[in-house]
């Protein structure tokens, strides 16, 4: 069994002799060392890699916020916690940028290991190293600029609901997901898993998401797309249409109210890891979209060939870093794969699943036109004979959407 490497960092002595102590039945999975201080870590990263780096935020010299900026800048393809028992509203904001998730203390041995057991299993299955690095350098994703300005206008208003703001972060796939990163993190106290832009908002309130956005940029207007075959609106039309369409079917096959909105959050979220690699590798990407086109194949097939990987793993890699709900990473990885869904009825995932292929018929991109409806799985959920149901409301949602 290969050992993960994970390096944890505290000013206190004390401290880390205890960490020592909480997890030493870890030290046959983990190979684990314990360092005072954020230079002694950089010391320890520059001859000795490693995986996964857990650090105290408040520390004399350079804090934990300092130190994981530089680890991000130095060695990107390191997941970055932060294990802290302060809550200073400043430098937890600031945290958000630099940190991939925050651990209070004291800490939950079983949620700590869960957390680096699960990033380090969907790390290894990245085998491109330059991804890997891309992915952890990644602190916001690209948004559609006149959602941006939107956003910032009506935060910029004193009057502002948090519906109002709910109802233009949930219309961009990169705030959505950033969003949900916050408000799921130990930041912010959660008591309970959220999964929708609106939960969020109501959940933090006006003037802590006046202060993320308009003081601390969590959100910003990043340039186009630098691909020639895929724009940043054809993304987001598609996944609009998407979201509507899961969210349309799950209503229709009376879903419950919350597997509705993971529905709906799955279908914007799903193909994130497209944002992802079109915005980071763009030549590569327009290679996928022509190798789609001309050989009539799937985008998952074209980007097994150039990535070694699919969007999907890359999308649900960097939303499981950023700790979102468990519903969410389900959608977004197994959306191509729905069949290794075991549950015998309709699901999130199924509707989701049922969209994007539905709408791939309806719009105009080849690269989101993703084949067949899964038989296998429609029909163990007892759906496969809806699919004539379903057909019209996509075909109304894509069009409303302007994907037609």
């Amino acid at each position: 069994m290969i050992k993960q490497h994970i390096l944890f960092v505290d000013d206190e002595p004390m401290v880390l002799q205890g960490l020592q102590r909480l997890l030493r039945p870890f030290r046959l999975e983990w190979d684990m060392a314990f360092v005072e201080g954020a230079q002694q870590a950089l010391d320890h990263l520059a001859t000795y890699p490693c995986d996964v780096i857990v650090t105290d935020m408040r520390m004399p010299g350079m804090n934990g916020v300092e130190l994981l900026k530089e680890v991000m800048r130095r060695h990107p393809a390191i997941v970055r916690i932060v294990l802290s028992g302060h809550a200073d509203q400043e430098l937890v904001s600031q945290c958000v940028g630099s940190a991939h998730q925050y651990i209070s203390k004291p800490c939950d041995p079983d949620q700590l290991k869960a957390l680096i057991r699960n990033a380090c299993i969907l790390s290894g299955r990245l085998v491109d190293e330059e991804v890997r690095k891309v992915i952890g350098a990644i602190d916001q994703l690209p948004t559609i600029p006149e959602l941006y300005l939107k956003l910032k206008s009506a935060l910029q208003s004193e009057g502002v609901e948090s519906r109002a703001l709910g109802d233009i972060i949930q219309c961009d796939i990169g705030m959505t997901a950033k969003i949900l990163k916050v408000v799921n993190s130990s930041f912010f106290g959660l008591r309970r898993v959220i999964s929708t832009p609106h939960d969020a908002v109501n959940y933090l309130g006006i003037d802590t998401i006046r202060t993320l956005v308009l003081t601390n940029s969590i959100f910003e207007e990043l340039k186009p797309f630098k691909t020639q075959n895929l724009t940043l609106n054809d993304l987001w039309h598609h996944s609009m249409s998407v979201a509507g369409a899961a969210k349309a079917i799950a209503q229709i096959e009376k879903l419950e109210s919350t597997d509705v909105e993971q529905a709906s959050v799955g279908g914007i979220l799903h193909d994130v890891g497209i944002l992802i690699l079109a915005s980071n590798f763009p030549y590569i990407y327009d290679k996928v979209a022509e190798l789609v086109e001309e050989e009539n194949i799937s985008v998952v097939t074209a980007e097994q060939e150039f990535f070694g990987v699919t969007h999907a793993e890359i999308g649900a890699y960097l939303l499981g870093l950023w700790g979102l709900p468990s519903e969410i990473l389900n959608i977004v990885s197994l959306h191509h794969r729905v069949h290794l869904q075991d549950e015998k009825r309709v699901t999130p995932l199924i509707a989701v699943h049922a969209a994007d292929v539905l709408c791939g018929i309806h719009e105009q991109y080849p690269l989101f036109k993703t084949g067949r409806l899964n038989q296998e799985a429609l029909e163990r959920s007892g759906m496969w004979g809806r699919r004539e149901t379903w057909e019209p409301l996509v075909r109304e949602v894509v069009s409303g959407a302007g994907g037609g």
